[in-house]
């Protein structure tokens, strides 16, 4: 975090530790008023939910059912009903000036959904209502090749009586792609040089996505309907001008995706403090991907499409008349499946690999049960225990049952609204995905992944420790040691095909991750910069996994062992507005294949922002991202085989250069 970093940090736990507010005497919940926000004048409750002393945003996983894809923000308590639009998207779309206070809530508390979350947000809304919304208008423009991007957005709430209706669409078109230019060489292992090339791009898209709300009360409880759908396009052409040898390559690939989800949310009070809520939707997906490459006389051709759905249902049983004690249980039902093909040409001759075609089907069932008991205010033990059980069908006539036992445990104590220690343990499941049981090719670097066969789930047995402190009113130190034994781990594993060997997803054995964050919000006012806030984080991974194809120990495959990232902002209520500074650190990975490896980075990331209000309706947002013009590369080697034992057929570098971008936006709210 820096030495400036820790020394404003030692001032502020000087000063009075002035905390947000806490909710009555239940040190577990931490209340933040909309006055806790003023100075920043967020436009909604995404940007207040960033402001949070030490909380760390979780925007939920896009696995299939319902029970593992929950981020950690509530809103009036319950968990969005929808998954396919993220919470980053639903809370943006919440005017601050509706937001009453955002409660945290840490290790549990009687009432609440944690969604197995050690810490939540619940953002609690004015129940008055009323008509909102805002409309949106952004342009991105990239340096130096006068690329540009425009995004139109516009929302829509309108709570009357019992009746709430949501509305919101959005239409985006250009080209965001900052990638200027790549030099690739490839070198033979004699070390002949064998390509020299410089490699221009474009990339234009185009995405609308639309979503509908409607919400009302019952005679008894609630319901909630939505429904969402979106259409994407992107076309991507590569330039390829070769100087060894001389000649010119090009790549075009054409990707057309659709989707749709709907589904609806019943909650129901039966009485005596119990609560049932029902939840279901249903999801599609299709993806198709055309692609051709041609490099003088050669010509390869590429064609990939699948389409894919989701049915779930939930229904669960709260149980919450205790003051120190609140249980809750319940059933989930899911149907998943994936159909697909693909095919490569090389020549006009097929080039088949394993999986070039697959039907993938899961019917999954779960039982569960979660009780938190809060003895006193400073103590809260949560606990639980989740049984699934599973029928996979990879489309080979070999469907296989699968049982698991997820127990959960964590105890939090809170000895001052100030403070925290969380002490976790947990058995998580994984979720299969069935793309990795269809074939696939990268036409970028010709690498063909087949289609898998039979796979278990990741389990992962997880325990933590983590600690939290809060300080003058603004700021937070946090930190998470974390370790996790995994087994049936999915990686790349060497199987047959009809052309020789192939890379397929599979299950390679067991492994190890260890894993410290560490995360800090300072404010910086006792350093003479009034309004001022730095963020810090930091994360470093050990982990160790047996290599399929060398059988020897090795870290996961794109593990980076170490990241950090900083944010500086500052308020000038004075002048309306805020300006800030992000900066991320240098990145390095290793991918691992049978026949050889791809060591990845790139150089640190920079970017900087003002927003200004010239009213409280209209907020204008100026960004320049990517303000060093980082530049990227890899090295990849292929083996004639086996890594460890083949020799080395080719050695290439990519060092890819980039553009700077500017991006300014328009928001008109009104309500």
């Amino acid at each position: 975090m820096g030495v400036l970093s820790i020394a404003l940090m030692a001032a502020a736990l000087t000063q009075d530790a002035g905390a947000a507010s806490a909710a009555g005497a239940d040190q577990a919940v931490t209340s933040y008023d909309a006055g806790f926000f003023a100075a920043a004048r967020p436009g909604d409750a995404k940007a207040m939910i960033d402001r949070i002393p030490g909380f760390a945003f979780d925007g939920g996983g896009s696995v299939r059912g319902l029970s593992g894809a929950a981020g950690n923000v509530l809103i009036d308590g319950r968990r969005p009903s929808s998954k396919s639009d993220s919470l980053s998207d639903v809370l943006a779309r919440i005017p601050a000036d509706q937001v009453v206070r955002i409660d945290v809530i840490r290790g549990g508390a009687p009432g609440i959904d944690m969604q197995r979350k050690p810490v939540v947000a619940n953002v609690i809304r004015d129940p008055r209502g009323g008509v909102s919304g805002s409309v949106t208008l952004s342009d991105q423009l990239t340096l130096g090749d006068a690329r540009n991007e425009t995004e139109i957005a516009a929302d829509l709430a309108a709570r009357l009586g019992a009746h709430v209706f949501e509305a919101a669409a959005s239409y985006e078109r250009g080209d965001s792609h900052d990638r200027r230019r790549t030099h690739r060489v490839r070198t033979a292992g004699d070390g002949r040089l064998l390509i020299d090339s410089q490699i221009d791009s474009d990339k234009p898209g185009e995405e609308v996505v639309g979503s509908a709300a409607y919400e009302t009360a019952l005679p008894v409880g609630d319901v909630r309907l939505n429904i969402r759908g979106y259409r994407e396009i992107s076309d991507v052409t590569e330039r390829d001008r070769f100087d060894v040898p001389a000649g010119a390559g090009l790549l075009r690939e054409a990707y057309r995706g659709a989707g749709g989800e709907f589904g609806g949310r019943y909650v129901a009070p039966l009485g005596d403090g119990v609560e049932l809520e029902a939840m279901a939707l249903r999801s599609w997906r299709t993806n198709e991907t055309r692609a051709t490459s041609t490099n003088g006389p050669r010509t390869v051709g590429y064609r990939r499409f699948d389409e894919s759905g989701e049915s779930v249902g939930r229904a669960v049983l709260r149980f919450h008349g205790w003051d120190a004690l609140s249980l809750e249980t319940g059933l989930e039902a899911a149907f998943n499946w994936l159909e697909g093909d693909s095919a490569l040409m090389v020549g006009g001759v097929l080039a088949p690999a394993p999986g070039s075609q697959a039907r993938v089907e899961e019917r999954r069932g779960e039982g569960f049960a979660t009780g938190v008991w809060q003895p006193s205010p400073v103590l809260a033990l949560e606990a639980g225990l989740r049984f699934e059980a599973s029928v996979l069908d990879p489309g080979h006539g070999e469907a296989q049952g699968l049982e698991f036992a997820k127990p959960s445990a964590a105890l939090t104590w809170t000895p001052s609204a100030q403070r925290l220690i969380r002490v976790r343990i947990e058995r998580e499941v994984g979720q299969l995905n069935f793309n990795d049981f269809l074939a696939s090719v990268n036409m970028y670097t010709g690498v063909v992944t087949a289609g898998a066969g039979l796979l278990a789930p990741t389990q992962t047995l997880r325990a933590e420790i983590a600690f939290e402190q809060q300080f003058a009113g603004r700021g937070a130190l946090g930190a998470i040691l974390r370790q996790e034994q995994v087994e049936d781990v999915i990686g790349l594993a060497p199987v047959a095909g009809p052309n020789g060997l192939f890379d397929a997803r599979s299950n390679v054995g067991s492994g190890l991750r260890q894993i410290l964050e560490v995360n800090s919000t300072v404010p910086l006012d006792a350093g003479g910069v009034p309004g001022g806030l730095l963020k810090a984080g930091l994360k470093a991974v050990r982990s160790e996994v047996v290599d399929a194809a060398t059988g020897e120990l090795r870290s996961y495959s794109n593990q980076s062992g170490l990241e950090w990232n900083a944010a500086f902002t500052q308020d000038l209520p004075a002048w309306n507005a805020t300006w800030g500074v992000n900066l991320s650190g240098y990145t390095d990975k290793i991918a691992y294949r049978f026949d050889g490896t791809e060591v990845s980075g790139a150089e640190p990331w920079a970017s900087a922002f003002v927003d200004y209000s010239p009213r409280a309706d209209v907020t204008l947002r100026l960004e320049v991202n990517n303000l060093t013009a980082r530049s990227a590369w890899s090295e990849r080697d292929v083996h004639a085989g086996l890594r460890h034992v083949a020799d080395l057929v080719y050695a290439e570098r990519r060092d890819e250069e980039s553009y700077r971008n500017v991006r300014l936006s328009v928001r008109k709210a009104f309500n």
